[in-house]
C-alpha cells in the first residue's frame, strides 16, 4: 500500500499519537482503519504510530478529506432492502 488518503480525523489521530506517544483511546472507526492499512499497530502500552503511518502523515498524499468528500467520492449507492 503506498498511498493512502487519510480523513481529517485520522490525520489528528496519528498527529496526537505522534505527539504523545502510544494511546488507549483511539476511536474503534479510526484505530479500524488505520491499522488494516498500517499506519498504527497496537503494544503494550496502547496503539503507537508506524513508520508507515509517520511517512503518510508528513506527506504530500496525506492531504485530509471532509466526511463530505469521502461520502460523495463513494458514488452512488442504491436503495435497495440490503442498505436500508
Amino acid at each position: 500500500m503506498n498511498s493512502r488518503t487519510i480523513n481529517v480525523e485520522e490525520q489528528s489521530a496519528l498527529r496526537e499519537l505522534e505527539r504523545t506517544g502510544p494511546s488507549r483511546t483511539l476511536s474503534s472507526r479510526v484505530q479500524g482503519r488505520l491499522a488494516l492499512y498500517g499506519m498504527i499497530a497496537e503494544g503494550p502500552d496502547g496503539w503507537a504510530i508506524t513508520a508507515f503511518g509517520r511517512r503518510v502523515l508528513h506527506s504530500r498524499e496525506a492531504m485530509p478529506m471532509s466526511p463530505e468528500d469521502l461520502l460523495f467520492a463513494m458514488g452512488p449507492v442504491l436503495a435497495t432492502a440490503a442498505n436500508w
